[in-house]
């Protein structure tokens, strides 16, 4: 095992997965790519611009931003983990299909699970079910109930 493929949503079960992630990758002589997949909103057109901290900023542009600086807080949390990490990405797109698309050539994807049951997961849909069911390659799930 040499590439590990963390996606990550900023969650508790995020970080789980990715100091999981880090064990294995200490333990493999593997490096992490950390991974995160935003989409943009449906509900407003992308053209639409907002106040936020900059001016003339579309809700999409925000979205992006925002992840970025989340990525980077995440990544820096902790100097063992961030020695291991490679690659940071943050891509635009539907989060299942991309991190599927994403992970060609990864020996492992490792991500977390919120532990959704019943209505809140047919509600919400669970993009680890779908990654498991249609990776190429092997998946490990971390469940933070």
């Amino acid at each position: 095992m040499k590439r590990i493929l963390v996606p990550v949503d900023f969650s508790d079960a995020s970080q789980k997965a990715l100091e999981h992630a880090a064990e294995l990758a200490r333990a493999f002589g593997a490096t992490i790519d950390v991974l995160h997949v935003w989409e943009a909103p449906r509900y407003l057109p992308p053209e639409l611009v907002i106040a936020g901290p900059s001016p003339q900023q579309t809700l999409a542009e925000l979205s992006r931003t925002r992840a970025e600086a989340e990525l980077r807080d995440l990544v820096s949390r902790s100097s063992e983990i961030s020695s291991l990490i490679g690659e940071v990405r943050n891509e635009e797109g539907i989060p299942a299909a991309k991190i599927v698309e994403m992970s060609a050539g990864y020996d492992l994807i490792v991500m977390g699970s919120h532990g959704r049951t019943g209505v809140r997961r047919l509600m919400l849909g669970s993009v680890a079910e779908r990654v498991v069911r249609h990776a190429k390659v092997r998946v490990l799930s971390v469940r933070v109930p």
